[in-house]
């Protein structure tokens, strides 16, 4: 039995409702009138739906409700994260209502409640009161990521850091990058580095890998994407692979003469240094992160 999945298309701002299409795989756009046992296999609000759009009715609805013993909510859930993985949803997209993804799939208000609240939790979905429930960006809190945030005691004002970006290049994937990034040795990642000041002092030199595959023409990004916003947010918008976790390696490290330069530094000096693994889908690492901090005179303030 061939598996359809649900995609939609949000049709003009005058047009409130969304339009579906179901759309074998291979052959997008694949439209055909149902048969009389397959109109016979849906309920009357569903038929009135699929007949009106002139739809082939999905088989993902009596797959649903198949023999495997895996639960429908679940099987429900899985679909969902499937669009959202494969790109047909994008980050702020609205999904369609509970009562539509009900009647699509003749399921009951409560098992699709159930499916949309469990990729709530996953940070795959967010709701708005009055509003609906759209795709997910970046899941972690936005300040929690906002770089590194230096304070010189707890309630103090956070400084406000400026960066200057050094240059992206193109480098080979070598021990331990192609580990930690889950791709081939020798495969090509961008290298980004950037230094960011507090008041006119560098502070902090990070160097970022991310696979070249994941991120194809980064190099024509104008520089003030890297100074102006995040990295994670302009990869985000310009990709559509939000940050759903960080893992963070925390430690000290003598610095060595690249990395002492750019913060004005000597060379041997100990600074804090922190490594960063990004995650977007899939639990699939798109950025690891290198950096050395100075906290002689600021501190790193992480809330968890």
């Amino acid at each position: 039995m061939t598996l359809y999945n649900l995609t939609y298309l949000k049709r003009q701002p005058d047009q409130a409702k969304l339009d579906f299409r179901l759309s074998k795989p291979g052959a997008p756009g694949y439209k055909q009138k149902p048969n009389h046992d397959e109109v016979l296999a849906l309920n009357p609000t569903r038929k009135r739906i699929l007949m009106k759009n002139n739809h082939m009715p999905t088989e993902s609805s009596l797959i649903l409700r198949g023999g495997e013993p895996t639960p429908v909510y679940y099987k429900l859930q899985n679909l969902i994260k499937q669009d959202i993985e494969n790109g047909n949803f994008h980050p702020g997209d609205p999904i369609p209502s509970e009562r539509v993804l009900a009647e699509t799939y003749d399921l009951s208000t409560g098992t699709v409640k159930r499916a949309v609240m469990n990729l709530v939790n996953e940070g795959y979905l967010y709701r708005i009161q009055g509003k609906g429930t759209f795709v997910a960006g970046t899941a972690l809190k936005k300040e929690s990521l906002r770089y590194y945030r230096y304070l010189s005691h707890f309630g103090d004002k956070e400084a406000e850091m400026t960066i200057k970006f050094l240059g992206l290049n193109q480098v080979p994937a070598t021990e331990p990058l192609n580990v930690h990034l889950k791709v081939e040795k020798g495969a090509a990642l961008y290298e980004i580095k950037r230094v960011f000041y507090l008041e006119h002092r560098p502070c902090l030199y990070s160097v970022s890998y991310l696979p070249g595959g994941l991120f194809p023409h980064l190099e024509e990004f104008p520089v003030s994407r890297f100074e102006k916003i995040t990295l994670y947010l302009a990869l985000e918008e310009s990709y559509g692979l939000p940050t759903l976790s960080n893992h963070e390696l925390f430690g000290t490290i003598p610095l060595e003469q690249e990395a002492a330069a750019a913060l004005e530094a000597e060379v041997g000096s100990i600074v804090l240094y922190i490594e960063m693994l990004s995650l977007t889908y899939k639990e699939t690492p798109y950025e690891f992160r290198k950096s050395y901090c100075l906290t002689d005179e600021r501190r790193i303030y992480r809330k968890i």
